[in-house]
Parts: structure tokens; C-alpha cells; sequence
């Protein structure tokens, strides 16, 4: 079974009238595109992780989540914004940067093989009474490859199974219901950004060796069992010192076009920790490492250890973004949208919803930092016993399409 993931970013934006004001051959690597926008949406991409991880609602729950498709309904709401909404959603994404930048990245964001599948789809839904401004409009398609529908939100149900049914379509069928009538009560406009992905790994793991191991929380205490995957294969592989972590590069497809990063916190370091050294050390230095280690021990094989996994997730991203910095877009009385319509609108909630499925196939769904390297004679052994943070990658770009944290175990 190939491993599948879709994910369905949305926001919900309500009126607040009448209350309180293809699989192809890598390009060469972009140097100019990679320290532009892909930094800015990598540098997002970590922190909105790290808030949702570590809110009080998933503390101690494994997660999944999309952060290529929250920034792009973040950027595309944007557009409707000024004043003091549209700089706090600026400084979160990681903006100003040129729109049609992203044109360079969206391209590279489709893939369609024979062993990776990659799309993204944009929509904006909008009340038929919603007088959309062109301008937005327009911006929206040209710039964000997102698309207009009008439909008439007075019919909740009808609207509601409309949306599900493009979702469910979009993702595959992974995720047949997003919203259901009550989410109409009050909305004008809902922005979607979907993500789905299926792919397998180049160098597939050997079911008959799956068996149940032992997994441990970060101070080495046994909290369970999982169905632990091994292969042996010459893995990138790397031992950062700042992160105080170990990290392993594991490709999908015949391409190697996306891959998963696994990064696996030394013993009695934990996830949150972790996630702080980001600060210090630049997702850019992990790839750049990785890089290194492909280059000067590419024949050296690695002994991996992954549970085999399947994580769903349902959260309201309100909480992580205020933390983040956003607040006045869902505040009726202080949200500044009047680029999106002519009547004053908000954002009442951001849904996301993702799945992703792990298993031996593949995967449904001027300061000086020191880096050093494990002593790579011999067999290396990577073992995820313990609490650990996994994303893929879209290497052509360095965008993060998908990440997430394991941290309870399963025997799945």
C-alpha cells in the first residue's frame, strides 16, 4: 500500500456589517529563489509547528499539519489587507516579498509520476450577495493560482456538501467533510488551500523485518510499543550539535524530487528544546549539511529505524497564530480587509485538517554555526524510538509541504 497524505487548510471570513468597526529532472538549484521566498515560507513553516506542537490541545498528541498550505491562505488573505492587520500577517509569513516569486515556487509544488504524486489547489468560495473586489480577484488568480466560486451560503446544506465534494475530490477522498451548515451561519467567504501528496520510497523498507519494539518519551522511560520499519540504505545523515539532535534525509521516488527529514532529539533533549535551537540554527544550514553528507559519504549506509505510522489531525489554528503574532484579522471591530469586498469583513476561525500515513512503501499523504558528523566508519544506526519532528520536503525549493511530531506511540 503506497502511503497517502492530504491536508485542507481553511478560513473561514465572516461579514462584520452592522457590528463593532509533473515528475521531471531537477533544475539545477536556485540560489537566488531558495534565500527569497522559500526561506521566508521555511522560517514560517518551523515556527508555526513548533506553536501548534506545543499547544495545550496537542502537547502530548502526535501531529500533522501543512505549513506550505497555511502560508499560502495567510499570503492570499493578505492581499485583502491593510493597516495593522496586514503587518502582523507580514511579520508571521516572513513578508514583503514580490508576488510573482511564488509563481517559481507553485511549479515545482505539482508533481504527477509514477511513484510521487504532488498537487496543490487553491479556492476562494464566496457568497454570491459578497461583493468580491476585482482587484482581489484577480491578484488571487494571477499571482496565487487561486480560484473564485460563487455560491449562495443561504443554502447551508447545499453550500456546505459543494465544498466537501471539491475537498474530497482534491484529497483524493481522504478528507470527505470539512465543513458542515453551522459553518455558514455568519460566513461571507471561505479560503481553501489543499495539499495531497503519495509517494514511495526510493528504497522501500522490508515489511517481513517490521516487528514490535519498544518507544520511550525523552528521558528514556518506556511509554509503549510500536511497529518499528528498518531498511539499510546510504541515507544523508547528520549529527547537528546545535540543534542537539541527529537528523536523516530519507527520498521518495525516482527522482529524489521530495523527501522526509526526521529529526530525532539526542537522549534527555526534548522535542520543545529542540524546536527552540531553531532559533540558532537555520532550516537552510540542516539542508545545506545534508547536502554535504550526500556529497562526501555517499557510500556509506545507514541502519534505519522509523515507526511504521498514521496520524490524523483536526485543529482550529486561531490559538497558534495569535501567538504568532495575529490577532486584529479575527477581531470584527479591529480587522482590516477592505481589499476583499466591499462589505467589512473578518476571519472567524482557520480549520485545518490533514492525515498522513506512513509505512514500508512509502508515504500516503556572519555568525558560524557548528556542524559536525557522526564518525561515519562503519554502519551508522538512526534509530526513532523516541519522540521525534518528520516534514517533507519539496527539494527543488526547500519548501516545507508537509511536518508534524511523534510523540505517542501506536501499534499501527
Amino acid at each position: 500500500m503506497w502511503r497517502l497524505i492530504s491536508l485542507v487548510t481553511l478560513l473561514c471570513v465572516c461579514s462584520s456589517f452592522g457590528q463593532q468597526p509533473v515528475e521531471t529532472t531537477t533544475p539545477p538549484y536556485s540560489l537566488e529563489l531558495h534565500e527569497g521566498l522559500s526561506q521566508s515560507i521555511g522560517n514560517f513553516s518551523v515556527e508555526i509547528l513548533y506553536h501548534t506542537a506545543v499547544s495545550s490541545l496537542m502537547a502530548n498528541k502526535n501531529l500533522v499539519i501543512s505549513p506550505l498550505t497555511m502560508w499560502i491562505a495567510l499570503a492570499v488573505t493578505n492581499e485583502g489587507a491593510d493597516g495593522r492587520t496586514s503587518k502582523q500577517i507580514k511579520d508571521a509569513i516572513r513578508s514583503p516579498i514580490k508576488k510573482d516569486e511564488f509563481g517559481k515556487i507553485a511549479r515545482w509544488l505539482k508533481v504527477n509520476g509514477s511513484t510521487v504524486e504532488l498537487q496543490n489547489i487553491n479556492t476562494i468560495f464566496v457568497d454570491v450577495k459578497n461583493l468580491m473586489e476585482r482587484d482581489f480577484r484577480d491578484v488571487a488568480l494571477r499571482y496565487y493560482e487561486t480560484q473564485v466560486n460563487a455560491l449562495d451560503f443561504q443554502d447551508k446544506v447545499g453550500t456546505a456538501n459543494t465544498i466537501n465534494k471539491r475537498v474530497s475530490d482534491i484529497t483524493r477522498g481522504r478528507i470527505p467533510k470539512l465543513v458542515d451548515s453551522a459553518d455558514f451561519e455568519q460566513a461571507q467567504m471561505l479560503l481553501i488551500s489543499a495539499l495531497y501528496f503519495k509517494g514511495q520510497w526510493t528504497s522501500p523498507f522490508n515489511a517481513t523485518q517490521t516487528a514490535p519494539q519498544p518507544f520511550f518519551d525523552s528521558n528514556g522511560k518506556t511509554i509503549g510499543t510500536v511497529n518499528m520499519m528498518y531498511n539499510r540504505y546510504t541515507y544523508p545523515f547528520a549529527n547537528i550539535r546545535e540543534l542537539e539532535a541527529r537528523v536523516i534525509e530519507l527520498p521518495y521516488g525516482k527522482e529524489n524530487r521530495l523527501s522526509m527529514l526526521i529529526m530525532l532529539p539526542n537522549p534527555n533533549v526534548s522535542l520543545e528544546n529542540m524546536f527552540l535551537k531553531f532559533a540558532t540554527v537555520p532550516l537552510d544550514k540542516v539542508f545545506q549539511e545534508l547536502r554535504i553528507s550526500q556529497s562526501e559519504y555517499s557510500d556509506d549506509e545507514v541502519d534505519c529505524f522509523i515507526p511504521r505510522f498514521k496520524i490524523e489531525s483536526d485543529l482550529v489554528l486561531n490559538s497558534a497564530l495569535n501567538n504568532m503574532g495575529i490577532y486584529d484579522m479575527f477581531n470584527p471591530a479591529k480587522a482590516r480587509l477592505p481589499k476583499v469586498s466591499r462589505v467589512p469583513v473578518y476571519v472567524s476561525k482557520v480549520i485545518h485538517k490533514a492525515e498522513i500515513e506512513v509505512n514500508e512503501e512509502g508515504t500516503t499523504a556572519s555568525a558560524v554555526t557548528a556542524i559536525e558528523f557522526a564518525n561515519r566508519i562503519g554502519i551508522i544506526r538512526f534509530e526513532a524510538n523516541r519522540p521525534f519532528l518528520y516534514m517533507i520536503i519539496e527539494k527543488v525549493t526547500n519548501s516545507i509541504v508537509f511536518g508534524g511530531v511523534y510523540r505517542q506511540p501506536s501499534l499501527y
